[in-house]
């Protein structure tokens, strides 16, 4: 029997044609000549932020002692992003509130997150945009790394000005075995104050060609190292590293576990999920054995489970969610993410939810619902960062 569909131009054709009609809907939303700006914040939401009384942002506003909010025809104040760490920084010298200016001191090391799991579709990217940006808003310095050859995390910061992944602008590039650049020629500032990325791209594949041959060659674990030896470069210059994750146990995620400080397993209360869960622990197991066997086991501060894309009133979820609690006990974060279709509009605009105006939703009431769960979990990661600092909650 002769088949007559070659697979070759299958894939070839819808390739091409995919790529094409995605590029040109992200040129629609972001034209090459477009710049792309974080929104504004009331001042309601400032003093949120700092955790202070609107009434104490105003009388610094009225009293000239910190940067001067753009006041709208109805005398609502609006700060930008920089303003707000420039506030920040002005409060920190001159207030009483300890940790104002939340960015580590010396003695405490730079929190480095690998956000990983088996199964794609369990929120890993989301997780660490919203987590990503929720620091920053927090006046934290943070790096985001695309460790994901599918590049959703790049995907969604639209036209970076001057990147291309085709030309060696991805992590590939400082983790390479010959010739590799320095890691901070790849770092991407992004429209958002106090937030960068490196970007990846299909370039990301070679990596596991390259362990192979090199592993060939000389036979070691030298691999585990390129991806922290890669940060160890810019280090100084962030407090928290994030590292999305493909959905797979490879090479390049083996060299993630090894660089982090600190491990976030996101799993949606499913039963497919949760087994998928257990597998991925499994075989993580057995490779973190084998390391230990040749001397380079992965030490983390913490490492915790957190459920995503939960909807509490679904029955399944929630006896899930009681199993979830009595295996995994205190390493299941005690907040979850509710699934919100908040989350998905504002991720089909390439935004996440603080980048995106609370009156842009038809309904708010959606979007505080899952910015409250969001803000729950984001702020109990944090409370992790500041148990690994030593810090006094």
């Amino acid at each position: 029997m002769t088949r007559h569909l070659s697979s070759l131009e299958f894939m070839q054709t819808f390739s091409t044609k995919l790529e094409m009609a995605l590029n040109n809907l992200s040129l629609a939303q972001y034209p090459p000549d477009a710049t792309r700006a974080m929104r504004k914040f009331a001042s309601s939401e400032v003093a949120a932020l700092l955790e202070v009384t609107e009434a104490y942002i105003r009388q610094i506003s009225l009293k000239d002692r910190g940067p001067t909010p753009e006041v709208t025809a109805n005398g609502r104040r609006l700060y930008s992003l920089e303003q707000i760490l420039e506030l920040r920084l002005y409060l920190a010298e001159h207030g009483r509130k300890k940790w104002m200016n939340p960015r580590r001191i010396d003695g405490e090391q730079c929190q480095i997150i690998a956000v990983t799991n088996f199964k794609g579709g369990s929120s890993k990217t989301s997780t660490t945009i919203h987590l990503g940006h929720y620091l920053a808003l927090r006046g934290y310095r943070v790096l985001a790394v695309d460790m994901d050859p599918q590049a959703s995390l790049t995907s969604l910061h639209g036209a970076l000005p001057g990147f291309d992944y085709r030309e060696g602008e991805t992590l590939y590039s400082a983790i390479r075995f010959e010739d590799p650049i320095p890691t901070e020629q790849i770092v991407q500032p992004t429209h958002i104050a106090g937030f960068d990325v490196i970007c990846a791209g299909l370039e990301l594949t070679e990596f596991e060609t390259a362990v192979a041959l090199e592993m060939r060659k000389s036979g070691g674990t030298s691999f585990l190292l390129r991806v922290s030896q890669a940060l160890e470069q810019i280090i100084e210059k962030y407090d928290v590293i994030l590292l999305d994750c493909a959905p797979s146990l490879n090479f390049l995620t083996l060299s993630s576990l090894t660089a982090a400080t600190g491990v976030l397993i996101p799993v949606p209360a499913h039963m497919l999920d949760v087994d998928s869960t257990g597998k991925f622990l499994e075989l993580a197991a057995s490779y973190m054995q084998i390391l230990d066997e040749v001397g380079t086991s992965a030490q983390w501060d913490f490492a915790k489970f957190l459920i995503t894309k939960f909807e509490p009133n679904d029955h399944p979820q929630a006896n899930m969610q009681a199993l979830m609690r009595q295996v995994f006990g205190d390493d299941l974060l005690l907040h979850t993410v509710i699934k919100s279709t908040a989350v998905a509009d504002a991720l089909t605009w390439k935004q996440s939810l603080y980048e995106v105006q609370r009156a842009r939703f038809s309904a708010p009431k959606t979007y505080d619902r899952a910015i409250e769960s969001i803000n729950a979990a984001n702020a109990e990661i944090e409370a992790l960062l500041w148990q690994a600092w030593g810090r006094e909650q």
